[in-house]
């Protein structure tokens, strides 16, 4: 990541050069986009949109905002967009390669004009924000199919920083653990858990094909089971991982020759889980491995209040 670094200095120090951050899912490129405005403007506002959170049409209000009357529902007194509300500050807008053609026109007119209007308005606004795009797509390849606008993409990759895999940067495994599990331990209050060696080693050999975010969440979920969590072991359980494979064998022949169905163990385990993280069932989901709408169904079919 020290090329990476290099490139988040120097482009920190042109306020208003637009940024275009790609690579795989879960590499950090968010992280990247924070960095880049802590070292220009921390004391900004810092605005992020997820390009393939919402259909079309509420991502073009979210966007540019709008004016009251200019569509059924909307606010009487109107509503700023992300444009308007990331000030002098940063916009990050991630996965940009999901933005539909009818806004990625709108958007170049932003970029090159440096001003906008809300849906509705009649006035031009300023644009003040940096703009920072991120993907895990192959812009020059969406361009060539024609999914993607050969100008939008120019007019983005003014600076282009490319974060690698975390296989590509096995050197950064273990400072992330240290950082993840600091930073789980203590927003759960729990003490560090103890990793030999050899654990680290196999750590740092996985594949990761998540990425950095595969790697948090196995370190939170280390950290919240706790090295007695036997029931993290089990084959049935989403959340297994390289992290749960460090542990002793002897927990996993335990494991096997107990009598606990596989429901048992994942209804076990989410309760653990669930009383690790207080209640919080965001998190929860986050440290199962699995979204919160399966946590969901999981907490109704085995009647988890």
């Amino acid at each position: 990541m020290a090329v990476v670094m290099r490139q988040v200095e120097r482009v920190a120090a042109a306020a208003r050069i637009t940024v275009l951050i790609d690579g795989e899912s879960g590499v950090g490129k968010e992280v990247v986009a924070r960095a880049i405005h802590r070292a220009s403007a921390p004391e900004r506002p810092f605005v992020a949109l997820n390009c393939a959170a919402l259909p079309e049409g509420l991502l073009e209000g979210e966007l540019f905002g709008h004016e009251a009357g200019a569509f059924t529902g909307a606010c009487p007194k109107g509503r700023a967009g992300l444009l308007e509300a990331a000030g002098d500050g940063t916009l990050l807008l991630d996965e940009i390669g999901e933005l539909p053609l009818s806004l990625q026109a709108r958007l170049l007119r932003v970029l090159q004009e440096r001003e906008f209007r809300r849906l509705g308005g009649h006035a031009d606004l300023p644009l003040r924000a940096r703009v920072i795009a991120c993907t895990n797509r192959d812009l020059e390849a969406e361009v060539a199919r024609g999914a993607f606008r050969a100008d939008l993409y120019y007019r983005l990759n003014v600076m282009r920083i490319r974060v690698p895999a975390l296989r590509e940067r096995r050197e950064d495994i273990e400072p992330l653990i240290e950082h993840f599990c600091l930073r789980a331990c203590t927003e759960a209050g729990l003490a560090a858990p103890a990793l030999a060696p050899a654990d680290i080693e196999r750590l740092r050999q996985a594949p990761w094909p998540g990425n950095v975010r595969e790697l948090q969440n196995a370190i939170e979920r280390l950290v919240l089971l706790g090295p007695d969590a036997e029931l993290a072991q089990s084959p049935g359980n989403p959340a297994v991982s390289e992290v749960e494979a460090a542990a002793p064998q002897s927990r996993l022949d335990a494991l096997a020759e107990s009598d606990l169905s596989l429901e048992a163990m994942e209804r076990a385990l989410i309760r653990h889980v669930l009383g690790r993280t207080s209640g919080n069932r965001s998190r929860a989901a986050r440290v199962l491995g699995v979204d919160r709408t399966t946590l969901y169904s999981k907490l109704r079919r085995y009647e988890i209040a």
